[in-house]
């Protein structure tokens, strides 16, 4: 998954400290992602992410599908589903299981990474040689993607979305997005008709942590030339946080995941 690691940013924005559901629910998200290249295009749609989310006081259940195409598939494919599940502690979704599939050299990678107490158990085994190297306490303090995206919907109020810092293990390497603290923002037209009501916006900084490879001289940035802004919005007047969008400077150029649509069904 390293290679779709700005991608994967969207599912590790969606963090935030725990407050449980006031009752399970059911949660469809679909997001497009944009590119103006080198600044000179304008946007450029390049990028689809859908997630499905089952999220009750006991456990939570998340599924999510990413597929790109157009000028960034030109540079590498990226064909992911990815599966977690686990249970909820201190109102927060904790990483158990999580499985993903991608197309890798035209054929189906499967990988899975399992939690316990002592380390993350990883089928097939991952040889690390980074540097810093993986070490088990290291991935023990980070979770996978999905499950942190899936904490966005316990969160007790916009600005605890943004109050701390998460860490990430994709079962490659570790990275961590540390965020700013964040303030109340306008909500977009366009969010405002898929009924959001209030928004807050946070700059989160990328930080590698273990894991990564790089030759001499390389940036350690996963080719950002910015901070990342996020955007969370509440639905409706009671409803729950969500993530709304993702904005960056790369090297590719301007860069943005946008929500599309979401569907809420309480269970």
């Amino acid at each position: 998954m390293k290679s779709a690691s700005i991608a994967a940013l969207l599912l590790a924005a969606a963090s935030a400290a725990g407050a449980q559901p006031a009752q399970p629910m059911r949660l469809a998200f679909d997001y497009t992602g944009s590119l103006n290249a080198l600044h000179l295009t304008g946007d450029i749609e390049v990028l689809t992410l859908h997630v499905d989310e089952r999220a009750g006081a006991g456990g939570f259940a998340t599924d999510a599908e990413m597929h790109d195409y157009g000028i960034v598939r030109l540079l590498r494919a990226i064909d992911i589903t990815t599966h977690a599940i686990g249970p909820v502690a201190a109102g927060l979704p904790q990483p158990h299981s999580f499985t993903f599939d991608t197309l890798e050299h035209r054929r189906l990678k499967h990988v899975s990474l399992t939690w316990t107490k002592t380390g993350v158990v990883e089928s097939p085994p991952h040889h690390d040689d980074g540097d810093p190297p993986l070490t088990p306490a290291v991935e023990l303090t980070a979770s996978d993607p999905v499950t942190l995206f899936s904490r966005a919907v316990y969160a007790p109020s916009g600005q605890a979305l943004c109050a701390r810092n998460w860490r990430f293990f994709d079962g490659a390497v570790v990275y961590e997005l540390r965020f700013q603290a964040g303030g109340p923002t306008p909500v977009e037209p366009a969010d405002r008709a898929l009924g959001v009501t209030e928004a807050v916006r946070c700059e989160v900084r990328y930080t590698e942590v273990a894991g990564f490879r790089h030759k001499p001289g390389d940036k350690r940035d996963e080719g950002l030339k910015s901070n990342v802004h996020v955007t969370f919005g509440r639905l409706g007047a009671a409803g729950p946080w969500i993530f709304v969008s993702m904005k960056a400077d790369t090297i590719l150029g301007y860069a943005k995941v946008q929500l599309t649509g979401v569907r809420v069904q309480r269970l």
